[in-house]
């Protein structure tokens, strides 16, 4: 069984004229975003890993979760 830990990568977005930052990491097919207020995740499709971090990490910006 492999228990190695999947590497973390920052991620920041702006909104609103503010910069936002989270960590992402890809764990199989899920890619997780996580910041200070929370977490969201979703399977990588055809979409680039960095781009799909920086959308879901501004879903929590948007939902005050950043």
């Amino acid at each position: 069984m492999d228990t190695k830990q999947p590497s973390r990568h920052s991620i920041t977005c702006e909104f609103e004229g503010q910069t936002h930052k989270g960590i992402y990491w890809i764990a199989g097919k899920i890619l997780t975003v996580a910041t200070g207020g929370g977490g969201k995740s979703k399977q990588v499709g055809t979409m680039k890993a960095e781009e799909l971090a920086k959308q879901l990490l501004l879903d929590l910006v948007k939902a005050g979760k950043a």
